[in-house]
C-alpha cells in the first residue's frame, strides 16, 4: 500500500510539473515584453551602419537594452528544467519539414555555443537580438584577404575546382561530416588553406546573411533532463551540422520529434519588419554598356514629349533625310563623372535620375541609374517611383526603357544560388555560345520589372509553333498609347523546373489570370511575360512598382497605391528556377537597342537625341 501511494505521489509530481510547464507556454510566454503590448510588435529596421555591420533587431538605438526581452513564468518551480528560444521567419520560408527548410532564416541566441539554459527562477527573462548570419555560418565570415579581390579571386577558384571534381568534392562531405560542420564551411576551410589565406583572424560579415523581412515567430522550448538527452547538438547548437554535413531547422525538427519530455510553444506575439530605404542607402549604378548592337542614329536633337514634339511625320521622313556616312555609329552611355546624373533633392526626400541633354559636338543618350546599398533575400520590394512620360501624343517613344529591379549582390561562392545538378546545372549570364559550359554553382540571379514601348504579343511565328495558326497574335502597336510592362526572372537555364520549356507558354495566376511567357530558345537564360500598362501613368505625381519574391514564387505588381496593386506577371518554381541568394535593388532610366524587344515599334536609331534633361525621381524602396 505505501509502495502504491508512493508511486501514485510520483505520478502527480509528473503531472503537476507538466501542467505548470504546459501554462508557462501557453499563458505566460511573452516575447518583446520591452515594445508594450498587442499581437504584433511592429519595427523598421534600424539601416545606420547596416551595409557595413547587418541588421539587428531590436537596434542599440530602438531600445534600452539593445536586445528583445523575453519573459515566461511558472505558478510553481520545479528544478531540473531547461530552456531555449528560436526565431524564424515566417513571411518567406519553406514548410518547416520540408528539405529546403534549413534555407529558413532563423536562429537562437547570438552567441551559437550557448544551448539550453537552465531554468533558475520562477520568472525567466531573457534576451534576444535578430542578427544576420544567426547559424554563424563561416562561408560568411570574410577577412581584409578575402575581401583583396585577388584573395577573393583565389579562394573562389578554388571553390570552384573542388566543386568540379567529384572525388575531390565527396572528400570534403566526408569531412564536414568528421569535423560536425557544413559542406560550405568545409569547402570554404579547404579553399582558403589551398589558396594560401588564413581564417583564423576572419570576421562574422553578417550583411552576408542580412535579416529578411516580414513577419518573425518566437519558440520557446522547456525540457527536462531526459528531455535534453533526446535533443540533438545539432539543434540544442543550430550552427552545428547533423551526421549527413546539414543544418537542421529546429522549428522542423520539434515538430516531428513530439516527447514527453520536451514542450514546446510558439508564441502567438510576432515581430512584424520592413526595411525603408531613402537617399542615403543608395548609391549611382553604372550599367554595363552592351555592344551587341550598333546604334545608327540619326543626328537630331529634339525632344520626343515636351512643348514641341518629335512627330510622326519626322519620324517617317528621317528614315531617308540622312545618309549612312551622317547616322552617328555609337553606343547608348554612362556618365563618365559621378553625381553628375543622380542628385538628391535638398530635403533628403528624393533622388533626381537624370539623362542629360544633348548639345552640337556632344551627341550623347547616356543612361542613369542607383542602386541600394543592402541587400536581402526575398520580400516585397516596392518603390515609389516617378518616371518621365514615355510616350508622347502621337505614341512616339522617348527611347528608355526604365527598370526596377533586383541583382545579385555579390559574385562571392557566399553568395551562389542553390546548386543545380540537372543536365550540368546552370549557363553563365555571359555565355551566349551555341554550345554553354554549364556548371551546378553560379551567383548570378536577377529579377526584372522594364517598362518600354513594345508590342504586347510576341513575334508572330511564336505562335504559329505554339497554337498552329497566327489569328490574334499581331498588332500595329505604334497606333495605342500603351507601353510594356515586362517581367523577367534571369533564371541561367536551370532545367530543373519540372515544366521548364523554350518558347511560348502560359503560367496561370490565383486561377484568375493566364500570364504568356517567353524563353527565346531552350539554352535562353531567362523567362519573361509582358502586360500592357497605360502612358499616362506616368504623368501622376508617382506610382508604385511591387517585385514581390517569394522562396517558390515570384508576383510583379502595379499601382496608385500599396493599396491597390494589380497582378502584372507571375511566375513560380514549376516553371522557372527561383533565386534564394542575395540581391540588391536597381532603379535605372537606360536606352536599350531596339532589337531586344521584338517586334519592333520604334527604331532607336530614329529616336533623337534629347534635347533638354530627361528627369525621373526615386522617392523610396520599401521591402516587407
Amino acid at each position: 500500500m505505501r509502495r502504491r501511494l508512493l508511486s501514485y505521489g510520483l505520478l502527480l509530481i509528473m503531472v503537476v510539473a507538466l501542467f505548470c510547464i504546459h501554462q508557462a507556454l501557453n499563458r505566460h510566454f511573452r516575447p518583446m515584453t520591452n515594445f508594450g503590448f498587442g499581437h504584433t510588435v511592429s519595427l523598421d529596421m534600424d539601416l545606420e551602419n547596416a551595409a557595413d555591420n547587418g541588421v539587428c533587431l531590436p537596434s542599440a538605438k530602438q531600445t534600452k537594452s539593445g536586445s528583445g526581452v523575453f519573459e515566461f513564468r511558472f505558478i510553481t518551480l520545479k528544478k531540473g528544467l531547461y530552456y531555449k528560444i528560436y526565431y524564424q521567419n515566417e513571411s518567406y520560408k519553406f514548410p518547416d519539414t520540408s528539405a529546403l527548410a534549413s534555407e529558413n532564416f532563423y536562429g537562437s541566441w547570438e552567441d551559437v555555443n550557448i544551448g539550453f539554459k537552465p531554468v533558475e527562477r520562477r520568472i525567466v527573462r531573457d534576451a534576444l537580438r535578430i542578427v544576420g548570419n544567426p547559424r554563424d555560418e563561416r562561408i560568411y565570415y570574410g577577412t581584409a584577404a578575402t575581401e583583396d579581390p585577388s584573395g577573393k579571386t583565389r579562394i573562389n577558384t578554388a571553390i570552384q575546382n573542388i566543386s568540379n571534381d567529384k572525388q575531390w568534392y565527396n572528400s570534403i562531405v566526408g569531412k564536414a561530416i568528421n569535423n560536425r560542420i557544413s559542406i560550405e564551411d568545409q569547402m570554404l576551410i579547404d579553399a582558403a588553406w589551398m589558396a594560401e589565406i588564413d581564417l583564423k583572424d576572419a570576421v562574422n560579415h553578417r550583411w552576408k546573411r542580412s535579416p529578411r523581412a516580414g513577419k518573425y515567430s518566437f519558440m520557446l522550448v522547456l525540457c527536462d533532463e531526459e528531455g535534453l538527452s533526446e535533443i540533438p547538438d545539432y539543434i540544442q547548437f543550430i550552427g552545428r551540422s547533423d551526421e549527413n554535413g546539414k543544418l537542421v531547422n529546429p522549428f522542423g525538427w520539434f515538430e516531428t520529434h513530439p516527447s514527453k519530455h520536451i514542450k514546446v510553444c510558439k508564441s502567438g506575439r510576432m515581430l512584424k519588419t520592413r526595411a525603408v530605404l531613402k537617399a542615403p542607402m543608395f548609391e549611382q549604378f553604372f550599367s554595363h554598356v552592351s555592344r551587341q548592337y550598333t546604334l545608327r542614329n540619326i543626328p537630331v536633337i529634339k525632344d520626343v514629349v515636351g512643348d514641341d514634339p518629335y512627330t510622326r511625320e519626322e519620324y517617317e521622313a528621317n528614315k531617308t533625310r540622312f545618309d549612312s556616312t551622317e547616322l552617328m555609329m555609337d553606343y547608348p552611355v554612362v556618365s563618365e563623372t559621378p553625381g553628375a546624373t543622380v542628385k538628391v533633392s535638398p530635403d533628403g526626400e528624393y533622388i533626381t535620375l537624370i539623362n542629360p541633354a544633348s548639345t552640337e559636338g556632344n551627341l550623347r543618350k547616356e543612361s542613369t541609374g542607383i542602386i541600394s546599398k543592402l541587400g536581402f533575400t526575398y520580400g516585397k520590394f516596392r518603390g515609389k517611383i516617378k518616371f518621365p512620360v514615355m510616350l508622347n501624343d502621337e505614341n512616339i517613344w522617348n527611347g528608355l526603357t526604365y527598370a526596377f529591379w533586383l541583382i545579385y549582390a555579390d559574385g562571392g561562392s557566399w553568395n551562389n544560388r542553390r546548386p543545380c545538378y540537372k543536365d550540368g546545372g546552370y549557363i553563365p549570364k555571359w555565355d551566349d555560345s551555341e554550345n554553354p559550359q554549364r556548371t551546378p554553382y553560379h551567383p548570378y540571379s536577377e529579377i526584372d520589372i522594364e517598362i518600354v514601348k513594345a508590342s504586347k504579343h510576341w513575334p508572330w511565328g511564336y505562335y504559329q509553333w505554339f497554337r498552329g495558326d497566327r489569328e490574334n497574335c499581331e498588332e500595329d502597336a505604334t497606333l495605342n498609347n500603351d507601353v510594356m510592362y515586362c517581367c523577367t526572372n534571369w533564371d541561367l537555364a536551370s532545367t530543373d523546373p519540372p515544366m521548364f520549356k523554350g518558347g511560348l507558354d502560359t503560367i496561370d495566376y490565383d486561377k484568375k489570370r493566364r500570364f504568356e511567357t517567353m524563353r527565346w530558345y531552350p539554352n535562353y537564360k531567362a523567362l519573361t511575360t509582358r502586360t500592357p500598362m497605360p502612358n499616362s501613368d506616368f504623368k501622376e505625381p508617382w506610382y508604385y512598382y511591387e517585385i514581390e519574391w517569394r522562396p517558390t514564387e515570384i508576383i510583379w505588381r502595379l499601382g496608385p497605391d500599396p493599396d491597390h496593386m494589380e497582378v502584372m506577371g507571375y511566375m513560380d518554381s514549376q516553371h522557372t528556377n527561383i533565386p534564394n541568394n542575395q540581391m540588391k535593388c536597381i532603379v535605372t532610366q537606360e536606352y536599350h537597342y531596339s532589337e531586344w524587344w521584338p517586334p519592333i515599334v520604334w527604331e532607336q536609331g530614329l529616336i533623337p537625341y534629347n534635347k533638354t534633361d530627361i528627369e525621373g525621381r526615386v522617392y523610396e524602396v520599401v521591402i516587407e
